[in-house]
């Protein structure tokens, strides 16, 4: 026949149970919880680096929209009353890296320099660029150009 346990004695094996399974349960969140610390950690690393980059990458456009805008400050058909102002973004344009981008930005503002300085200093005119035309940009990725003062 089946013994019969007397409830006190049932009582300490449920609670040492409860125990045992909250104990676990508190090194299993204190794991996750650690986990969860780094994964934090490492994206705010990941959201720091990306906010550099669109600083950097903010600065070496507009300083190539300053430079364009010197390159073509003479042209008086160009002129209007917003030619100091930085355009809005075009948020119809196909999504890119920051590194094409720059690329491309650099392919177009050469362009734009020699289209300027053939205009202005092509086979007709046989002068030199003045002295405030602006220098060619340095082309290295890793440390766009310092905006002019």
């Amino acid at each position: 026949m089946t013994e019969q346990v007397p409830a006190s004695v049932r009582y300490k094996e449920l609670t040492a149970l409860a125990t045992t399974a909250a104990q676990k349960l508190r090194k299993h969140e204190k794991a996750r919880a650690a986990g969860l610390s780094d994964e934090v950690a490492a994206g705010q690393q990941r959201k720091d680096a990306a906010a550099k980059e669109l600083e950097t990458f903010a600065a070496e456009v507009k300083t190539r929209w300053r430079i364009a805008v010197r390159l073509v400050w003479h042209e008086k058909w160009l002129k209007g009353p917003d030619m100091d102002a930085f355009p809005e973004p075009d948020h119809s344009a196909p999504r890119v890296t920051p590194e094409k981008s720059i690329n491309r930005i650099q392919a177009a503002h050469l362009e734009l320099r020699e289209a300027v300085q053939k205009l202005h200093f092509g086979l007709l005119r046989r002068k030199k660029p003045p002295k405030d035309f602006p220098p060619p940009p340095d082309h290295t990725a890793d440390s766009p150009a310092e905006p002019p003062a």
